[in-house]
């Protein structure tokens, strides 16, 4: 007769019960986050003079993680009386002449540019959908000989978050002091192409952008991040120049040599006229840009500016709103999710070795100064590819 087989025994305790699920993934930052938007003490005043003046050091108010601040500039004249004032080339935002942001260990992360390097800035660095600051429903410069000629306003924008959709450059802002920007009042003289008879006074008045603390969890009790992605990671902005003959030239870039790079944008300014106007006409037609031995593109500036105006939308003279840029060019790496500059999944990025080569080329038809402004990213973890979103 054959023996039944018997069962192995169950290990006392373990029932019939079986292994708890696992806890879900909290939900990603910035879920369960409030937005907050506030002025705080970045409030200060200045009556123009003939030199440049700096504004108190604006320790931003801590707000949890800060995504931006909002800077409105407001030039305010009363008395002009016989001078008509007019503005031209980088008027008014000449005004500021230059600012810089530093981090906790007073290490500069934006700047020093000046504000006109500020405007392209925001209107080519991909912050917001209409980004041009000339476009803005407050921007106004009051030219003629009224009382108020030389008056006026505009708005700026100082960016931490690089990219909307994960909230990620979001900068750790919980003490005080913590990140503060250093500001100038430029002259007068600086400010217009023919100034007013009066002094005018400078307000500025600053709003942080941020993402409060989130609450511990979802009334379902799925809990929230409690920090973006690779909090530490930092966007950097600086500008470099250098001299240019009237002949044939290379330029290669110096700062953000050894990071992943997400824009560049080029200025030329003659030497004769001291202007973008005069160095539009100069700037190099082809124009090559090498990276290490790729060439990245070789063609006119016309085609240049056509792609520039189809990509961010500007159909109207330079200089004016949703214009270009006299002078400007921009080579942007923030489009590859969709249609337009912003929408990045951060997947081309030009990363960039240490000593690695990045020459632009080129027949400049007149000498002058060749201003680049670099925005590159440093990961924490010093490896480009952790940034990127598959």
């Amino acid at each position: 007769m054959t023996t039944p087989a018997v069962a192995p025994a169950r290990p006392a305790g373990t029932g019939a019960k079986t292994s708890a699920a696992p806890a879900p993934r909290p939900y990603p930052f910035p879920v369960g986050m409030y937005d907050n938007e506030a002025q705080d003490g970045g409030q200060f005043s200045l009556l123009q003079t003939t030199a440049p003046q700096q504004f108190p050091i604006y320790n931003i108010t801590p707000t949890g993680w800060i995504r931006g601040v909002w800077f409105d500039f407001n030039m305010v004249v009363t008395a002009n009386s016989g001078n008509t004032v007019s503005y031209s080339g980088d008027n008014p935002v000449s005004a500021v002449q230059k600012i810089t942001l530093r981090d906790l260990g007073q290490q500069a992360v934006i700047g020093p540019i000046s504000g006109y390097d500020w405007l392209t800035l925001c209107k080519f660095g991909a912050y917001q959908n209409i980004a041009d600051p000339r476009a803005d429903l407050t921007w106004t410069a009051i030219a003629g000989s009224g009382p108020t000629a030389g008056s006026f306003s505009f708005s700026l924008y100082l960016p931490f978050e690089f990219c909307a959709r994960d909230s990620i450059g979001t900068a750790e802002n919980k003490s005080k002091p913590g990140w503060t920007v250093e500001l100038w009042l430029n002259s007068q003289a600086a400010s217009y192409n023919q100034v007013p008879s009066v002094m005018g006074t400078m307000q500025m008045v600053a709003f942080p952008v941020s993402y409060s603390s989130p609450v511990a969890a979802s009334p379902m009790g799925r809990s929230f991040s409690s920090a973006p992605p690779l909090p530490g990671t930092l966007q950097y902005w600086r500008t470099e120049n250098g001299a240019v003959p009237a002949s044939s030239a290379n330029y290669d870039l110096v700062n953000g040599i050894g990071f992943p790079i997400r824009n560049l944008i080029y200025k030329f300014l003659d030497t004769a006229s001291g202007t973008r106007l005069g160095g539009d006409a100069a700037f190099p037609s082809p124009v090559t840009l090498q990276y290490g031995q790729i060439i990245q593109f070789a063609k006119t500036t016309k085609r240049w500016a056509s792609e520039m105006g189809r990509s961010y939308g500007l159909f109207n003279n330079p200089d004016t709103a949703l214009g270009r840029e006299y002078g400007v060019y921009v080579w942007w790496r923030t489009q590859d999710f969709d249609m337009q500059p912003g929408a990045e999944l951060r997947q081309r990025y030009l990363d960039t070795k240490t000593n690695q080569l990045v020459r632009l080329s080129g027949s400049f038809a007149l000498a002058g100064s060749l201003n680049v402004l670099t925005n590159w990213i440093a990961p924490v973890t010093a490896d480009y590819y952790s940034i990127v979103q598959g």
